[in-house]
């Protein structure tokens, strides 16, 4: 997805740089199916391969056309985007011991929660074949880091948030969308993600059904729970302020969020998942849009004073934050500006700098 691509094709103007970008040829996500198109206006080669079980994080692998790179290539950093448990990672590090040993080698975690994926005996094998090989691991927060240590790695590591492409996601003129979707002379919550009942969606309907001033609701994504989430909606009589749209692709979604007067990711954390990061909301920050998010995982780390937190599940506060930015124009007027500050900690330019430093300082040891 071209939002998320930013990072590599910036590391690959330095003119130090030679890259190869490896990537599946499509991919399963949010209920649609993704076909990677390579880029002809980048600075690195981007090279999709055909993949087995699309979707599936810690279970697919390339099914051919990665050997080559790791023989005819030999790379000096292999930096892999996966966890460190999944067949991909394990696939990897097989390829660099045989064909490249001398390679120095990275991976990125988004852990969340110490038991994630741990199904049984091979992933813990498979994370421990790859932390034998590993130079530096890039966790995805501070949180993620203590998690892999407790997980048994304890080699270098160095916390690498999400990013966001602030040439996409900015401030812009969406008046034609607004006005056809029927959100014009209303204040307009907005959800961007999954509609999944541990994304909290249900909270929004009850919190949205407790305000007595003139909104609308878009909900933006698609879900297994969007029939209960409707349900939920009728019972509390305001299926007439909602909007639903379906999942649109990554480049459309800046319009969708600048159609909003506040974003509210309302996540709700359980037994075997918490929200690690939250891309949402520096998206959200990017087109200066106020944002809430509850208190689950990552979620109060990542807004800390650019946003409001609420506590999860807990429909009543988030109703009192929404009526707070609704009725207080110097409030939103803060939280905009603070949160154009704080997503300059998460621009792809700020991120492709500070690993360009790291892969430096790896090379120079």
């Amino acid at each position: 997805m071209k939002p998320y691509r930013r990072k590599f094709n910036l590391i690959a103007a330095n003119p130090d740089v030679t890259m190869r970008v490896l990537t599946p040829d499509r991919w399963h996500e949010s209920f649609q199916e993704i076909s990677f198109a390579p880029d002809s206006d980048v600075h690195c080669e981007e090279i999709p391969c055909p993949i087995r079980f699309s979707g599936y994080g810690s279970r697919f692998f390339y099914r051919r056309g990665i050997t080559q790179h790791f023989k005819g290539f030999q790379p000096d950093i292999i930096h892999l985007e996966e966890e460190a448990w999944s067949l991909n990672a394990l696939q990897t590090v097989r390829l660099k011991r045989k064909f490249c040993p001398n390679s120095r080698f990275i991976f990125r975690t988004s852990l969340s929660i110490p038991s994630k994926q741990r199904f049984g005996p091979l992933p813990v094998w498979i994370e421990k074949q790859v932390f034998r090989e590993t130079d530096i691991a890039f966790p995805l927060s501070e949180n993620a880091g203590k998690i892999l240590k407790q997980r048994g790695y304890g080699g270098t590591q160095i916390p690498f948030p999400n990013g966001v492409d602030i040439s996409l996601f900015k401030k812009r003129n969406v008046s034609q969308l607004k006005t056809s979707l029927g959100l014009t002379d209303n204040f307009v919550i907005g959800y961007v993600g999954r509609l999944i009942q541990m994304k909290g969606v249900d909270a929004l309907i009850e919190a949205a059904a407790m305000l007595n001033f003139p909104f609308k609701l878009l909900i933006v994504g698609r879900g297994e729970d969007k029939s209960k989430f409707q349900e939920i909606a009728a019972t509390h009589q305001i299926t007439d302020k909602i909007v639903w749209i379906d999942a649109v692709p990554p480049e459309e979604v800046p319009d969708y969020l600048n159609c909003m007067d506040t974003l509210v990711l309302p996540s709700r954390t359980t037994a075997d998942w918490v929200e690690f990061f939250g891309r949402v909301l520096i998206e959200g920050m990017a087109c200066e849009v106020p944002v809430i998010g509850s208190d689950s995982g990552e979620i109060p780390q990542v807004i800390e004073d650019a946003g409001l937190v609420f506590p999860e599940g807990d429909a009543a506060a988030l109703a009192e934050k929404i009526n707070q930015i609704a009725s207080d124009p110097t409030l939103c007027q803060t939280l905009q500006k603070r949160g154009l500050v704080r997503v300059q900690n998460f621009t792809w330019e700020t991120i492709a700098q500070r690993t360009y430093g790291v892969y430096q300082q790896l090379l120079a040891e």
